[in-house]
């Protein structure tokens, strides 16, 4: 099963990073591949088994099952429902740790998932990395402001 780990740095603090990133509904305010978010059913945002459906800028429609939300480990995990990728059984989780004595936050990003078709050149992962990367890049931007 390929996965992809990106850990790295903002400059915020734990509390404030949480704050946003919790906020399953409203990726669309930081990411800069989603245009639009909002919660299936109107059902509560953060609700462990809601889905959150996407539209991306190309016009795809993504949909994404909360799977675990906690405060205490200030960590989530989502998996694919819907996607335009061809992949199965992808799973994120996103871990936040504080760095002690500063205003920063390390983030965990880990995704696993199959490839639908047999992916040599590593393409599939070179996909998620980008975005996963990308998100990370616009969140510390999103924050800064």
């Amino acid at each position: 099963m390929p996965s992809v780990h990106h850990n790295a740095l903002v400059n915020s603090d734990a509390t404030q990073v949480w704050s946003v990133i919790k906020q399953f509904a409203n990726i669309s305010q930081w990411h800069p591949v989603v245009t639009r978010s909002l919660i299936e059913d109107g059902q509560p945002d953060g609700l462990v088994g809601c889905i959150r459906t996407l539209t991306l800028q190309d016009g795809a429609i993504l949909r994404e099952r909360l799977l675990a939300m906690d405060d205490s480990q200030l960590s989530f995990s989502y998996r694919f429902e819907e996607a335009p990728l061809p992949v199965d059984d992808y799973v994120m989780t996103v871990k936040l740790i504080p760095v002690s004595g500063q205003d920063k936050t390390l983030i965990q990003w880990s995704a696993c998932f199959d490839n639908q078709e047999p992916d040599p050149q590593g393409l599939q992962l070179d996909i998620i990395r980008g975005l996963i990367v990308s998100g990370h890049d616009s969140l510390q931007a999103y924050l800064d402001r």
